[in-house]
């Protein structure tokens, strides 16, 4: 009976020596994020705005893979405005979730892609600031002035209904996903194309919110889509930026 026991006792003891000589996986710093190595679309990190101007904005571009072939293509722009989550000093952390997230797995995209990154101090979108960002944008891409989406996501989609209310010239489609905003502001969106997406079990922002801006365009005119997600809780966004027909309806807006 001895053998056996200290046979038991020796590989406890080499077991306990082989755990201490494993080096502990280090742990993230709090906050911290590193963007994935995998990533099939890296974007390219660009500021808007001097270093430390209060109205600029740090944002990632993602291009067409054709984008230099053609000096003379115009191509669709897509402004991307994130979710209260991303605000912050590391614009890496744009990647992590929302079209970013989409673009980068897809590892392609067929129309220019900005997303800004809302400073850390700021409770939502400044429309002001994100103007003077387009304006930037239109100058610096070859994009076409009549061909730009607005999309968001929960207080980027807040974002979206309020730039696209306040300022509907500049855009020829708004994708609203998870926001909500003031019903009365939509008057200025008659004949817009919107497609809205939310998720009917969303705790952090209720579909009716969603529902009233909805009923509310349509009321004025616009040409309203609303995809309901059953089920499906505040992430509606990963099932949107997914939808099989959505790049195809992209394209096909045009002031």
């Amino acid at each position: 009976m001895k053998k056996p026991l200290l046979s038991l006792l020796g590989l406890l003891s080499l077991t306990a020596l082989t755990w201490a000589e494993t080096p502990a996986t280090p742990k993230a710093a709090p906050g911290a994020w590193t963007p994935p190595a995998h990533s099939k679309l890296p974007p390219q990190v660009k500021r808007f705005g001097a270093p430390d101007a209060k109205d600029g904005l740090d944002y990632l571009a993602y291009l067409p893979a054709s984008y230099d072939e053609d000096k003379t293509k115009l191509w669709p722009l897509v402004i991307f405005l994130h979710g209260s989550g991303e605000r912050g000093k590391n614009v890496q952390v744009v990647r992590k979730t929302g079209l970013t997230e989409t673009l980068e797995t897809r590892g392609a995209t067929s129309y220019v892609c900005l997303a800004p990154q809302c400073p850390p101090e700021g409770r939502g979108w400044n429309t002001a600031v994100l103007n003077k960002f387009l304006d930037q944008a239109l100058q610096d891409f070859r994009v076409d002035k009549n061909r730009v989406i607005l999309t968001g996501l929960s207080m980027g989609g807040f974002g979206t209904w309020n730039w696209g209310c306040e300022h509907p010239e500049r855009f020829a489609a708004l994708i609203p996903i998870c926001g909500s905003g003031t019903p009365s502001k939509t008057t200025s969106l008659k004949g817009m194309p919107i497609w809205a997406f939310h998720g009917d079990a969303d705790p952090n922002v209720k579909i009716a919110g969603d529902q009233a801006m909805v009923d509310a365009a349509k009321a004025t005119g616009a040409d309203v889509k609303f995809t309901i997600y059953p089920g499906v809780g505040h992430n509606s966004w990963t099932k949107a930026y997914n939808e099989p027909e959505l790049d195809s309806w992209i394209l096909a807006q045009k002031k």
